[in-house]
């Protein structure tokens, strides 16, 4: 067991930065700096402190789906990514929190 951070970064799936989505350019900063790895998780639904409901069904194809980034990984590398990612301009929501993380391969 480690003792790591994990940073989730709320989006939206419009927002921009340098034409290409703004998640695509999280990532590229998580690469080109060395962290551990990182996952994008497209919402099917979900509202933020504007309170407009976007989802994503078969009556209403909203073309603004929330996506979540995630990122483990050491204190210090993610504090340096959300020093990066704080200077973004997009309208979302960074939590920071503690976690307990296990390297799992599958083999006994």
């Amino acid at each position: 067991m480690m003792k790591m951070k994990k940073m989730s970064v709320y989006l939206g799936e419009k927002d921009r930065y340098q034409h290409k989505e703004m998640y695509e350019h999280i990532l590229e900063i998580c690469y080109n700096n060395g962290i551990k790895g990182a996952t994008v998780i497209k919402g099917i639904m979900g509202f933020g402190e504007k309170r407009h409901i976007h989802r994503n069904d078969f009556f209403t194809l909203s073309e603004d789906l929330p996506i979540v980034v995630e990122v483990i990984d050491v204190e210090e590398r993610i504090n340096f990514l959300a020093s990066r990612v704080r200077e973004l301009p997009f309208d979302g929501l960074i939590v920071i929190q503690d976690v307990e993380a296990y390297y799992v391969t599958g083999k006994k």
